[in-house]
């Protein structure tokens, strides 16, 4: 969307403004160019604002502009209630397959302890700014805050994050060495080699699990696991361009010892960097390329797995317990998988990072810890790494950047 024909105008309006009101204020600073100001509730106009005072109880900001005549209304998804605080990014999560930013909101320069959940709607506007020099300006950190720690529910089999409680900044890692050393979760890892749980932690280790191989778009695999709690969601999580379920286990410890297993005899790694995902989706192996590639992953798989059916001494696995599921796609995946998976499959621009910089565009769609998103134009959408964020804190930003030329925004 060209420059010429987008007139944008960032507005403080009260939250019981009506829609009418709000179209009347808009129009009317189109007219007298004004570029902020006030509405009331009422039908007064609106008056010029010179500075940015402080916000009222119940006021809410929009971001109100003309495009080719017509009035678009957003306001910003992750402020519409605590504007007026920073928030800290704590994660982008698969909820029943929709996207979802967890973020804590900093109240007097301290995070809240507690954390909200907000789904990543397609069309909706966020803005965030992330300048070194902006945070420091209101006294806060330009370093990560410590992640928190995993703890197993009592009342419902499965685990929690718990904020940190020292809300401890970090220069390295996820946690700091307290919450390292409360984190319920990490035993998890070792359960089949005799690591010892919680009672409410082997709840959730007694669950049946799936084990999975993954293929990434730049053809590498992994593989990996997930509990009868975490199917889908653990898959959706990765960013992953094609992905099968190979067996179905009992319980935790079996399924761990599957994946060591497979990891030895068919050479597949267990993890892989969130940084090296994003460099897959936004340089891309052919589609054949990565079907093939993943066709290979779970042939060598499978093969490791009926070898070890077949020790008469020591069967780490029934042939039974083998299978042959495909993983599908969340449906809010279909604009990334467009640029892989599809007949006319172009892959999407990577974008410069998100911290230390100030950003606004419109959710389009999202694959694992990336979000597609554009800039006034869906017909151009690209690929945001939100992994940049992640326990860094935020101010809200209320403009929709400028499009990035498509060549420039390569690594």
């Amino acid at each position: 969307m060209g420059q010429e024909a987008r007139y944008g105008i960032a507005a403080r309006l009260s939250s019981q403004c009506s829609s009418s009101n709000i179209a009347r204020f808009a129009r009317k600073t189109r007219k007298s160019h004004s570029t902020t100001g006030t509405l009331s509730a009422s039908s007064q106009l609106p008056i010029p604002a010179r500075s940015t005072p402080a916000w009222k109880e119940n006021e809410v900001f929009m971001h109100v502009f003309f495009y080719s005549d017509k009035l678009i209304i957003m306001s910003n998804l992750l402020y519409p209630e605590n504007h007026q605080h920073p928030i800290i990014f704590r994660d982008l999560k698969w909820v029943d397959r929709v996207p979802t930013a967890v973020i804590e909101p900093v109240v007097d320069g301290v995070p809240l302890g507690k954390l909200k959940r907000t789904r990543l709607e397609p069309g909706a506007f966020i803005g965030i700014d992330t300048r070194a020099e902006a945070l420091e300006t209101e006294g806060l950190p330009t370093s990560k805050y410590c992640s928190g720690y995993a703890r197993a529910m009592e009342k419902e089999t499965g685990f929690e994050t718990v904020p940190c409680p020292e809300h401890a900044l970090i220069e390295k890692g996820k946690q700091c060495a307290q919450c390292e050393a409360r984190d319920e979760f990490s035993a998890m890892h070792g359960i089949h080699r005799g690591a010892r749980l919680a009672p409410a932690a082997q709840a959730y280790a007694d669950l049946e699990h799936w084990l999975y191989i993954a293929t990434f778009p730049d053809g590498t695999s992994k593989v990996g696991t997930s509990s009868l709690f975490s199917k889908p969601r653990r898959l959706d999580e990765q960013a992953v361009a094609l992905a099968t379920y190979v067996a179905h286990a009992k319980d935790g410890a079996q399924v761990r010892a599957w994946e060591d297993l497979v990891s030895k005899e068919a050479g597949l790694v267990q993890g892989k960097l969130v940084s090296t995902k994003y460099k897959a989706w936004t340089n891309p192996r052919s589609t054949a390329d990565i079907q093939a590639e993943h066709k290979k992953a779970v042939s060598l798989a499978n093969w490791a797995l009926m070898e070890a059916s077949l020790d008469a001494f020591d069967a780490v696995i029934d042939e039974e317990q083998m299978i042959d599921e495909p993983w599908v796609p969340s449906p809010a995946m279909e604009p990334a998988y467009e640029s892989i998976l599809s007949d006319s499959a172009q892959s999407l621009p990577a974008y410069p990072s998100l911290w230390n910089a100030a950003n606004g565009f419109h959710v389009v769609g999202a694959t694992g810890k990336f979000l597609v998103a554009h800039f006034g134009d869906p017909e151009v959408k690209f690929l945001l790494n939100l992994a940049d964020l992640t326990n860094r804190v935020m101010l809200p930003h209320w403009d929709v950047s400028a499009q990035p030329d498509v060549q420039s925004s390569l690594f």
